[in-house]
């Protein structure tokens, strides 16, 4: 019954399909929070393990996947108050938690893995499709199969305020600083400081931000 239920909101259209959604998803989450906005066709996969904080907005197509979470007993998805994900965006947790703080926007087309518990702190912008939490290639790597190049399956962690341009790419492991800003089209492979600004394939830092 609850999957067929799920089915119909899934598809339901217009301003109905927005306000039942609203109402009744509350039931299938581990927990939901007030004024949360969910657009059509969202996958939500083993919503018992994701928790969607208050003025939360989800847009259509998105899709956030506990599945590979296993036993953990806590939520493996956390979405803070007043999180944006974009159409198309994909937020797959496990085997580490995915917690993205209050205040963050990702863009359309986005991909967050949490191979290891990844973190985005509050206030982080993710301009569209950019992909967090990626194992990079040791052929894409400065010398192959270098250990002090390949990520550990850790901890990833976006700092508070920062800003990663279009159709960036985060390896595995990586830190970004509070308040760092990364170029379009680049790739960080290794961790970035505090308020610099970085951009290139791999991504190097330029300047401090003024």
């Amino acid at each position: 019954m609850l999957h067929l239920m799920y089915l119909f909101l899934r598809w339901c259209p217009g301003a109905l399909g927005i306000l039942l959604r609203q109402k009744l998803y509350r039931h299938l989450l581990k927990a939901c929070g007030r004024n949360v906005l969910i657009g059509r066709y969202v996958d939500l996969k083993i919503p018992k393990g994701i928790i969607i904080g208050d003025d939360v907005v989800i847009n259509e197509y998105a899709c956030l996947d506990a599945g590979r979470s296993g036993g953990l007993s806590e939520a493996a998805i956390v979405l803070g108050k007043g999180v944006f994900i974009g159409a198309g965006t994909t937020l797959l947790a496990g085997p580490g938690r995915l917690i993205i703080e209050e205040g963050n926007n990702i863009g359309s087309g986005c991909s967050i893995v949490a191979d290891g518990d990844t973190v985005l702190e509050h206030h982080a912008l993710l301009a569209g499709f950019c992909t967090v939490g990626a194992t990079v290639p040791a052929t894409e790597l400065d010398v192959p199969n270098s250990p002090a190049k390949i990520p550990a399956a850790g901890r990833t962690r976006l700092g508070s305020g920062c800003w990663l341009g279009l159709r960036s790419r985060v390896a595995l492991g990586i830190e970004i600083g509070e308040g760092t800003i990364v170029g379009a089209h680049s790739t960080v492979k290794e961790s970035l400081p505090d308020y610099v600004i970085a951009f290139g394939h791999p991504a190097r830092v330029w300047q401090m931000r003024p």
